[in-house]
C-alpha cells in the first residue's frame, strides 16, 4: 500500500524507543487500514499492541487501541460496537487528561454522533475537539472539519461547509492522509446528489446542480479507484446510482442498486435504496416490480431518522404510485413527503444555530 501516512507511521514505530510512541503509531497505523477497508492489516497491527503490553496497558496506549478498535467496527458497518469502543477510548481519555488522544477521540465521537443524528452530542465533541487539538494535530483538526463541513452541508449551507472541507483538504493533504481526503469527496458529492434528487421529486429544476454533482462523483470514484481504497464500498455504489438515477440512466442506475448486498448496510440507508430502484422499475416499464419495491421503501420509512430522507422515499413512493394508478396511495405519501419537508427546513435552523456556537479555538 503506497501511502505517504502509513510510510510516517511505521518510521516513527522504527525510529523510537519509547514503547507509548510506539504504540501510538502503530494504533494510528491499524485505523488508516481499518479506513481503507484492510480489515486483515488493522486487526494485525492492533494484536501486536495488545500482545506486546498484555494486561498492562498504558493509559495514553489504552485510548489509542480503543479507537483505532472503534474505527475499525465502523468501517465493519459495525455501529453498537464502534461507539463502545471510541465512547470508552474518550472517556479514558477525559478521565486521566490524555492530551495526545483527547482531540481525535472526541472528533470521532463527533462523527458518529453526525451519523446517528445525535447532533446536541455531535456539538459538544466538535467544540472540545476543536478546542483542544493542537495546531499540528492534523489527524483531529481534519476529522473534525469533516463533521463540521457535513453538518452545514446539512443545515443547507454549502458556503459555510466549503471553508471547513477546505481545512479538511489541508489537514489531510499536510500528513498525506488519503482516506480523509476520499471521505471528503464523496461527502460533497454525495450531498450536492441528495440535494437534486429531493429537489426532482418536487418538480425543481436543477440542471446545473445535477451536472456538478457528476463531475464531483466522477472525482470521488476516480480518486478511491487511484489510492485503491475499499473502505465502505457499498457507499460508492449508492453514489453511482443515484448520479445514474438523476441523470435518468435507469438501467444502470437499477443494475447498480440491485448489485448492494442490503443484509450490510444501516437499516436508515434502505428505505431511499427502495425508493430509487422502485422508480427505476415504473420507468422501465415494470410496474408491478416497481410498486413491490415501493412497499419495501415504506416498510423502512420508520428505520429514517432523518427528515429530508423520509420527505424523499415519501415522495418518491408517491411518484411511483402515480405511474401505477394507484392515486390514493399517491396523494397520502405525498401529504407525508410535505410534512417531512416542512420538518426538514426546521431542523436545518436549529442545525444551523447551535453550528454558529461552535467554540472554535
Amino acid at each position: 500500500m503506497d501511502s505517504r501516512l502509513l510510510a510516517t507511521l511505521n518510521a516513527q514505530a522504527s525510529n523510537t524507543r519509547d514503547p507509548v510512541l510506539w504504540a501510538r503509531a502503530v494504533c494510528r497505523a491499524a485505523s488508516h487500514f481499518a479506513r481503507h477497508g484492510m480489515t486483515r492489516e488493522a486487526l494485525k497491527s492492533i494484536g501486536v499492541v495488545r500482545a506486546q503490553f498484555g494486561n498492562e496497558l498504558h493509559h495514553e496506549v489504552a485510548s489509542w487501541l480503543m479507537l483505532a478498535e472503534g474505527v475499525l467496527h465502523f468501517f465493519q458497518v459495525q455501529p453498537r460496537e464502534s461507539y463502545d469502543r471510541i465512547r470508552r477510548a474518550y472517556g479514558l481519555a477525559v478521565a486521566l487528561q490524555t492530551e495526545s488522544a483527547l482531540p481525535s477521540c472526541a472528533a470521532w465521537m463527533a462523527h458518529f454522533e453526525f451519523n446517528e443524528c445525535m447532533y446536541d452530542k455531535m456539538i459538544s465533541h466538535l467544540s472540545e475537539a476543536l478546542t483542544l487539538a493542537k495546531p499540528d494535530d492534523h489527524q483531529a483538526r481534519a476529522r473534525a472539519s469533516l463533521v463540521l463541513a457535513d453538518a452545514f452541508q446539512l443545515a443547507g449551507r454549502y458556503d459555510l461547509a466549503r471553508p471547513w472541507y477546505e481545512e479538511t483538504r489541508q489537514r489531510a493533504a499536510a500528513e498525506g492522509d488519503e482516506a480523509t481526503l476520499s471521505a471528503m469527496l464523496y461527502n460533497v458529492a454525495a450531498f450536492r446528489a441528495a440535494n437534486v434528487r429531493l429537489a426532482d421529486t418536487f418538480g425543481l429544476e436543477m440542471t446545473k446542480e445535477a451536472h456538478r454533482a457528476k463531475m464531483e462523483a466522477a472525482s470521488s470514484v476516480n480518486y478511491d479507484f487511484a489510492i485503491e481504497t475499499q473502505g465502505l464500498e457499498f457507499l460508492t455504489k449508492m453514489l453511482r446510482g443515484l448520479i445514474a438515477t438523476i441523470q435518468k440512466e435507469y438501467k444502470l442506475a437499477f443494475d447498480i442498486f440491485i448489485s448492494i448486498d442490503m443484509t450490510n448496510i444501516p437499516k436508515r440507508m434502505l428505505g431511499p435504496i427502495y425508493a430509487d430502484l422502485a422508480w427505476c422499475c415504473v420507468n422501465l416499464g415494470d410496474l408491478d416490480k416497481g410498486w413491490q419495491f415501493a412497499q419495501q421503501a415504506s416498510n423502512s420509512l420508520s428505520d429514517i431518522s432523518e427528515a429530508d430522507d423520509r420527505a424523499y422515499v415519501s415522495s418518491r413512493i408517491s411518484e411511483t404510485a402515480a405511474f401505477c394508478h394507484r392515486h390514493e396511495d399517491a396523494s397520502a405519501f405525498r401529504e407525508a413527503a410535505m410534512r417531512s419537508f416542512e420538518t426538514h427546513h426546521s431542523f436545518q435552523e436549529k442545525l444551523l444555530e447551535q453550528l454558529n456556537s461552535i467554540r472554535l479555538k
